[in-house]
């Protein structure tokens, strides 16, 4: 027999049994969580955002669950606002847990890809004449670059045409790349087309990137011995994954060294153990073992009651065989 053991003086839950006799079999357990959640807050929820930070679940799952409770005709969807006082009381877990995102919001913009065909030296000389804040973008790279040719000329009026940067970003851009050792005309659009297509055009913006960036790169350095990274620098794959651990998710380096060896330092399986370490709000390794030790099963002792329990057992069976007993 399996009985809930719990304390109901601060109330319980009531699940209507025709839910149960219906759906217990085809519902799939994120569902029932969903609706559990729905009915513990009888005031209403407000969307699938709330219940995916109050459950752990993936804002994708909670509306495929809403939609199998929705064409059940177990829940009513409908556009009234939930009461803002509700909504804060709203009783889960989203004190403590958090549903990682892959990224941080991020602006994604269509960016037109910088045409073939540069602008010829004549052309750059006539803005230059015509555009001052132009010309203060070219003595600054000048002065970061050094001398440089005609490849970069063309490069600078195509990105300050196209993306839009304003002379400042520009700038820190340039100056980013020559500490990073990578000024070739190359490495510059590229840095150019990927700040453009994430929306990074101010300043601000800008800014946190490098932050970022830094954070990635100290990342990369104290792990690399333990996932066996070569090179100085990671690859944009491995970046990819070190942006979303230690500036999205903001994992520190023992926690990411510890998924990392309990993963034989597999990228993706580690990406898997870390997001669910983040669910469940665990930032250190120290964490994870108490977490473990505290879901071991306890050991069952023999002890000599029981043991005592079976002999008397035996012996009052052999008293009452003694006496006749068995055989009235």
């Amino acid at each position: 027999m399996i009985k809930i053991k719990c304390n109901y003086l601060n109330g319980a839950v009531a699940v209507p049994t025709e839910i149960i006799d219906k759906h217990l079999k085809l519902a799939s357990a994120a569902s029932f969580k969903v609706l559990l959640f729905i009915l513990r807050n009888p005031q209403g929820t407000a969307d699938a955002k709330q219940i995916s930070m109050c459950t752990g679940l993936s804002e994708e799952d909670v509306k495929n669950c809403l939609d199998f409770w929705e064409s059940n005709s177990v829940i009513e969807i409908t556009n009234e606002k939930v009461n803002e006082e509700d909504y804060a009381n709203s009783v889960g877990n989203a004190k403590v847990v958090s549903v990682p995102e892959e990224k941080k919001t991020e602006r994604i913009v269509t960016v037109k890809k910088l045409p073939v065909k540069k602008p010829t030296q004549r052309e750059i000389a006539e803005r230059l004449l015509a555009e001052p804040e132009l010309e203060i973008i070219y003595k600054e790279a000048q002065n970061i670059l050094g001398t440089f040719g005609y490849d970069t000329q063309g490069l600078l009026l195509m990105i300050y045409d196209f993306y839009g940067f304003p002379p400042e970003v520009i700038i820190t851009l340039l100056q980013h790349q020559k500490n990073e050792g990578k000024i070739a005309s190359s490495a510059i659009k590229n840095r150019a087309e990927d700040w453009a297509k994430r929306g990074i055009d101010t300043l601000e913006l800008v800014e946190e990137e490098l932050l970022a960036l830094d954070k990635i790169k100290a990342t990369f350095l104290a792990v690399k011995e333990t996932a066996e990274f070569s090179g100085d620098v990671p690859t944009t794959r491995i970046a990819k994954f070190l942006r979303t651990w230690a500036v999205d998710w903001e994992c520190s380096d023992e926690l990411i060294k510890y998924a990392l060896e309990n993963n034989n330092k597999s990228l993706n399986d580690t990406n898997k153990m870390l997001k669910k370490f983040v669910q469940s709000g665990i930032s250190s390794p120290e964490q994870v073992a108490v977490r473990e030790k505290k879901s071991l099963p306890k050991a069952v002792k023999k002890t000599y009651e029981t043991e005592e329990i079976g002999k008397n057992s035996v012996l009052d069976w052999i008293k009452k065989y003694a006496n006749g007993e068995e055989n009235e």
